[in-house]
């Protein structure tokens, strides 16, 4: 039995796997909200881990049985993870928390753009290409040409020659606002009476 190497290593992965999934749960005890159900999940890990090894081993046919128990163990405690109803608002707050998700970027738009207006964002700072560039780890060409691209649809604006900033409606847009919900007409008018 204990002579397939196969099952040796699945069991040696196992005792593996638990002892680092026991190990996180220990060292994160304190940070646990959800204990009950993280016990539940860890549970079903060791079952399967350890226990499906083990009964493959001395047992093969009790191995099913040991996987589906494992298996229903982490289905409750994901189940019940998800359905607990006084913690639903603080997923949701969890999944909604980054604009990035909401932000229904145009047509024109490339990923490239949402990390130049992050970067005027955070900095909060009049900037150079060069030191956009360098910032977000792209060549100064190509942030010249989404900076001219962001500034004629207004979601960046040149207080000065070969500098920017991003305007109210970039902004905006990086808090998961539409581009397309104000005219670039508007954005444009806006731009220059800032200037």
């Amino acid at each position: 039995m204990i002579d397939d190497p196969l099952r040796v290593y699945n069991l040696v992965m196992g005792l593996l796997s638990i002892v680092g999934l026991v190990y996180l749960v220990y060292a994160q005890r304190f940070a646990l909200d959800y204990r009950r159900f993280i016990y539940f999940i860890v549970s079903g890990f060791l079952l399967f881990s350890v226990g499906g090894p083990l009964a493959d081993l001395y047992l093969p046919a009790l191995a099913h049985l040991v996987h589906g128990l494992a298996a229903v163990l982490v289905i409750v405690g994901l189940y019940n993870l998800i359905q607990d109803d006084m913690h639903k608002a603080e997923w949701t707050e969890l999944l909604f928390r980054d604009p990035g998700q909401l932000r229904q970027p145009d047509d024109w738009m490339v990923p490239m753009d949402d990390e130049i207006l992050e970067l005027f964002q955070s900095s909060r700072l009049v900037l150079t290409p060069t030191i956009v560039a360098h910032n977000i780890g792209r060549s100064r060409e190509e942030v010249n040409r989404r900076l001219t691209e962001l500034t004629e649809h207004g979601l960046v604006e040149r207080p000065a020659r070969g500098k920017y900033r991003i305007t109210k409606f970039g902004e905006q847009y990086l808090q998961g606002t539409d581009p397309t919900d104000v005219s670039v007409t508007d954005s444009r008018q806006s731009n220059l009476t800032m200037r």
